[in-house]
């Protein structure tokens, strides 16, 4: 199936709530199918919402809350392992409220942005997702097991091209699938155009991810901004602070929409971020400078961060100790 040819159907796309990576990703898919479809949209947490904010238009369902827990010392396949009986009682909460979902609207199509319950044998369920392999030091009974969940879906769409160019091993799975694999492309909800925007903003800081690890990032780039002369900002992707505060040379952003994101990154000669998969998909479509971060013990995106650390436009954290570094060398740019 290609997802850029479905017309008139009745369509289901519920992303994960784990970061709003999964939630951004699906919007470019929404943009897409909401032209000639019906498009429902659920979800949880701030995924959701910031999902209700982006199509105000559409109808939008709360999914239980699938408590996808991190752990800070191993990551998010050890979180996954060490509360496994948890992580399969969501699945099952989600599963039987799709099933539920799919009677009462009448539902021709499911697309489950990393949400294993969220499918129904009634109905035709696709599962996107680019992390087909973990790559961990609990990867193998992980992998194993999450393959067992993926293969209840009628196709999987990764959202990467044929030579996995940003997903690198990730989307390569150790063992083949039952279930039909297409590449589909990568999903940015950002459009590159050859304007001349001007670059008004030195660094834009987008904070991201678990605590405190999130704060602790903050942190650092605030007192290194207020040394610079130039103008920074950072968007702090909380409800907790005002719309937009100024500090000197520093301004602060609590949520933005994708189009006051794509504003900012445009101006902006550097952005600092974590190195997510949807992140690295929107920066690589822009073709924007940036520096990547991985968070602390997440194997994944150590991984993408390592992947592309040939990449001309990006400066790899791989360890804590580079940053300093890396950050004098920008200054001089």
């Amino acid at each position: 199936m290609n997802p850029f040819e479905i017309r008139a159907q009745r369509i289901l796309i519920a992303p994960l709530n784990w970061g709003l990576g999964h939630a951004t990703r699906s919007a470019k898919l929404i943009e897409i199918l909401k032209q000639e479809n019906e498009v429902i949209i659920a979800s949880d947490g701030a995924a959701l919402l910031w999902l209700k904010n982006e199509f105000p238009e559409l109808k939008s369902i709360e999914l239980p809350e699938l408590k996808m827990k991190y752990s800070k010392r191993f990551g998010a396949a050890a979180g996954i392992l060490f509360r496994l009986p948890h992580f399969l009682n969501s699945i099952k909460k989600d599963y039987k409220e799709t099933k539920k979902l799919v009677n009462t609207y009448s539902l021709d199509l499911i697309i489950s942005d990393n949400r294993y319950g969220v499918y129904d044998e009634n109905c035709r369920s696709v599962l996107l997702s680019h992390q087909l392999n973990l790559i961990h030091p609990f990867s193998s009974f992980v992998s194993s097991s999450l393959q067992i969940l993926m293969e209840k879906f009628d196709e999987i769409w990764v959202p990467d091209d044929e030579n996995h160019s940003l997903s690198g091993e990730l989307s390569k799975p150790e063992t083949d699938f039952k279930t039909p694999v297409y590449f589909i492309g990568p999903l940015s909800r950002f459009a590159y155009s050859a304007d001349s925007t001007k670059k008004d903003i030195k660094f834009l800081l987008i904070a991201s991810g678990p605590e405190p690890f999130r704060l602790q990032l903050i942190d650092y780039f605030e007192a290194n901004f207020r040394l610079l002369k130039e103008q920074c900002h950072i968007v702090y992707g909380s409800k907790r602070m005002q719309k937009v505060s100024i500090e000197e040379n520093i301004t602060r952003h609590a949520l933005v929409n994708s189009t006051e994101l794509e504003s900012l990154i445009k101006r902006s000669e550097v952005v600092i971020c974590r190195s997510g998969y949807s992140s690295i998909m929107d920066l690589i479509e822009l073709k924007q400078r940036a520096v990547i971060i991985p968070t602390p013990g997440q194997s994944e995106q150590i991984y993408l961060a390592k992947h592309h650390s040939e990449n001309p436009l990006f400066e790899s954290v791989i360890k804590d100790k580079d940053l300093p570094s890396i950050f004098k060398k920008l200054l001089k740019v």
